[in-house]
Order: C-alpha cells, then sequence, then structure tokens
C-alpha cells in the first residue's frame, strides 16, 4: 500500500491511496469463507458451499466494505501521523466510476481542506465595553405585566381589541400583491400590546375571526429575532424575505391578567421564594442581573471575536468547504441543503468557523482544556441542584454516582456541558487578558447594540454538527 499527498496550495491538498490485492485479499477470503460456511443453498450440504460461488455472491460487497474499512485506517492514520489540521472531512474523487473487480490494484484520490497556520495575540492594549444592563423599574414592570399576562385567563372573543393576542397564519407575498409560490408560511401569535407601530396596531385592532388583512411583519415585531421567530426563520434569512405578508386570524384570546398574588409568585418564580409583591420584584431583579449579564458576557465575547476576525484575516479554503457542505446537506431527509442555502448562508457558516479556529487556536496556546473528570463534577453539581430545588439538600453518594452515569451515556448532553465549561474557561480567559471599560445601558439601548444578522438559522443548526478538526 502506498499513501503520498500533494500539496495543492496552503490551504488546499490532495491524498492519493494506492491499495494492492495483497493488502485486501487475505480479509476478504476469511469473510467469503465465513459466509460460505454459514450457508444454505439449494443443492450443497449446509456449510460445504463452494468458496467460488460464495464469492460469486457476496465477493464484491465483502470487496467494497473491506476497501472503505482499509481507506478510512489508512487516511486518518495519514492525517493523524502527519499532524494535519483539516477542516470539514476528505472529499472522495471520482468514487462512483470504481469498478470493484478481484487481483486489481485500486487508486482513490482525496481532497482536503486544511486550516490556516496562525497565532492569537490579545493584550490590555486590546479595549472593549463591558456593558452593564440597568434593571430598572421600568424594565422589572415589563417582566411583571408579561408574567401576569403568561400565567392570567385567557378568553377566546370576537374581535381584536388592544390587549388582546393574535393567533394567526402569515403568508409572504409576491410583487403581485398575491401569495407567493414556495414564500414563507407560518403559523404565529402576535401580542396587539406589544406593537409599538402605530400604524401597523391600528390595522389589527377591529379585526375579527378568519378575517384577513396585508402587514409587514417587521412593524409588529420587536427587532430581528422576535420576527426571526414570528416567520419562523432563520435570522440569516430575513434579507431573502418580502416585505409584505398576508395574516390570517384563526383566533382571538383577550388575556385577563393574572393578580398579583401568592398564586402568580409560587408559579413563577418556585413555591414560598416570595410572599408579598416587593420580594417577588427584588427576585425578578436578582435573576435578571444574572441573566443579562450573561448576555453582556456573550455581547463582549463577539466583539472580541469580531476584532480578532479583522485583525488576523484568516483564509479558508472556501471552494472545498462549499462542495463538502453540498455533499453533506444534499443528504438531509428532513430538508436537503441545496447550493441557494449555502451561497445565501456562506458568509455567516464562515464566520463561525473562523470564529472556531481562533478559538481553538487561543485554547492551544494558553492550554485551556476540559477533560472528563472536568464533566463529571460539573454533571455532579448540576444533579445536586436539581435535587436541592425541590428541598432535598443531601445526595447520597451512590445515588448520585448512578444518576450521574446515566447522564454521561447520553451523547448529545455530555457535549452541552463540555462546551459550557469550555465558554466559561475562554470568558474567563478573556476577561483576564484584555482591558475592559464598563458602561452602563438601559435594556433598550443594548438589545439595540447587540442586534444583529448574524445568528444560526436552519442552515447552520444542520451543519454545525457536522465541523471536525
Amino acid at each position: 500500500m502506498n499513501v503520498t499527498q500533494e500539496k495543492v496550495d496552503e490551504l488546499n491538498a490532495k491524498v492519493t491511496i494506492k491499495v494492492e490485492p495483497a493488502d485486501y485479499e487475505p480479509a476478504v477470503k476469511l469473510v467469503i469463507d465465513n459466509h460460505r460456511k454459514q450457508m444454505t443453498l439449494q443443492g450443497f450440504r449446509p456449510g460445504k458451499v463452494p468458496f467460488g460461488v460464495a464469492k460469486k455472491m457476496y465477493g464484491k460487497a465483502v470487496l467494497a466494505d473491506e476497501l472503505n474499512k482499509i481507506l478510512s485506517e489508512k487516511l486518518n492514520e495519514h492525517i493523524r501521523e502527519n499532524d494535519l489540521n483539516i477542516i470539514g472531512q476528505p472529499l472522495a474523487e471520482d468514487i462512483q466510476d470504481l469498478q470493484l473487480d478481484f487481483d486489481k490494484t485500486f487508486e482513490f484520490n482525496y481532497e482536503l481542506g486544511l486550516a490556516p497556520n496562525f497565532e492569537v495575540e490579545l493584550t490590555a492594549k486590546d479595549k472593549f465595553n463591558h456593558y452593564k444592563i440597568k434593571v430598572d423599574d421600568e424594565l422589572v414592570d415589563k417582566y411583571v405585566r408579561d408574567f401576569q399576562r403568561r400565567y392570567g385567563k385567557s378568553t377566546e372573543v370576537d374581535v381584536v381589541g388592544e390587549d388582546d393576542m393574535i393567533y394567526g397564519a402569515l403568508y409572504e407575498l409576491g410583487k403581485d400583491g398575491k401569495r407567493k409560490e414556495g414564500g414563507v408560511h407560518n403559523h404565529t401569535t402576535i401580542a396587539v400590546d406589544y406593537v409599538e407601530n402605530k400604524d401597523a396596531k391600528k390595522k389589527l385592532i377591529g379585526k375579527k375571526k378568519e378575517d384577513t388583512v396585508k402587514v409587514e411583519p417587521a412593524k409588529l415585531a420587536k427587532g430581528d429575532v422576535d420576527l426571526s421567530q414570528m416567520l419562523g426563520i432563520s435570522v440569516a434569512e430575513l434579507d431573502e424575505v418580502g416585505k409584505e405578508f398576508e395574516l390570517v386570524i384563526e383566533s382571538i384570546h383577550n388575556i385577563e391578567p393574572h393578580p398579583l398574588n401568592a398564586e402568580l409568585f409560587d408559579q413563577v418564580v418556585g413555591p414560598g421564594v416570595a410572599k408579598t409583591e416587593e420580594e417577588f420584584r427584588n427576585k425578578i431583579v436578582i435573576d435578571l442581573e444574572k441573566y443579562l449579564e450573561g448576555d453582556s458576557q456573550k455581547k463582549l465575547r463577539r466583539d472580541i471575536h469580531d476584532k480578532l476576525i479583522e485583525r488576523l484575516k484568516l483564509e479558508l479554503p472556501d471552494a472545498f468547504l462549499k462542495r463538502w457542505l453540498l455533499q453533506q446537506g444534499s443528504n438531509n431527509e428532513e430538508r436537503p441543503i441545496t447550493q441557494d442555502d449555502i451561497d445565501r448562508e456562506y458568509d455567516d457558516y464562515s464566520r463561525m468557523l473562523r470564529v472556531q479556529l481562533i478559538e481553538s487556536q487561543i485554547a492551544k496556546q494558553n492550554d485551556i482544556k476540559v477533560e472528563y473528570p472536568d464533566i463529571v463534577g460539573r454533571v455532579k453539581e448540576n444533579i445536586k441542584a436539581q435535587f436541592a430545588s425541590f428541598g432535598q439538600q443531601e445526595v447520597e453518594d451512590q445515588m448520585l454516582d448512578q444518576f450521574a452515569q446515566n447522564f454521561l451515556q447520553k451523547e448529545e448532553e455530555v457535549r452541552k456541558v463540555y462546551d459550557q465549561l469550555f465558554d466559561e474557561r475562554m470568558n474567563e480567559f478573556y476577561t483576564n487578558n484584555v482591558k475592559l471599560q464598563e458602561k452602563e445601558v438601559t435594556f433598550d439601548e443594548f438589545v439595540k447594540l447587540a442586534s444583529s444578522k448574524s445568528g444560526k438559522g436552519k442552515f447552520m443548526d444542520q451543519v454545525s454538527n457536522l465541523l471536525k478538526f
């Protein structure tokens, strides 16, 4: 067997693997022989089918399977031994033209996308704003009203009023004012009292069930994130969507706000946590400050990413990545990724990939790691906290170990814990290595600062789990 590599350029390489009969014949013969011994075929005694007959029936399938095993092993071995920092996965060339036959030397070619080589420097010379979001009475009032509505009594009514909730379907309209074929269509809810645009609100008030009305969803929503949820698409797709939609009103509900009493307090913040309105509001303040500090950290981290992306100007093997994404995504049964998807969202994808490369390099340079014992420790902490929330402060070690082991069997959940720990360690690194200037802002000011179209959409969700480094 012979494995060679050709450097196409700094970001692309080609690997050729030659597989000779001596590399696959022993394994192929062994598998066919095992099949032969288990075969029951008319005219032959059980287990006595001739090797040639079994080879004719199963040979090519066995050969294909063994070749796949050999290629996977040798390709991974080559990448590992040569310390290649690949992006995506190797792409096989002309594999569909392979003519399987015995006593033949096969040649397989693979394209590799390579990550760029770079170093990351962050020092106190790098200055960033750390936003402290004010939790004032106005913001707390909004949350209190929202909780009252969320847990309030809902009654279906016939006509839309200023404080009602509309349940309906939105249909994207074309330039001719008719429903666009293949356009965006989504069932949604609209809280009329939350609509800030006076003209948009006026169009809704007085409408009845089954009425249709032309609306501009952007005037009904509060920012891009809210709009994307209303339309059922990603933030990145908003630029591709028409301005006008048809709203079909399916039902109208009047929400009678829940009284500010112990029942509401228990439902929102937990049984017995708040006994008075003052205690309830104080608990909301505490929770909001914690939650908004997390958002502030995310904003800081994104600002650092933006600066590093601009500073480093990392090149990527774009043509390779687009081919790889199309190959992988076209196999998605729920929603195959098309070339149009890739063309529309590749900029967001490549930004995300640059961020991952940058943070991987920072972690490597600064020995930032998340190891298995760290994950086990965090899982146990989470389990203890969950028990404590039900009033059980002490958990026996044996029970804790059992719950943790059950949790650790779930790969997706383990990945979430890993990501959480990694994010915490990266945040700590950034905080300790750059100069932070605290800046106090209102919640609305922060929302405007944080608004961005670089969010993960459906396409991003599909491909994110395909990333391999």
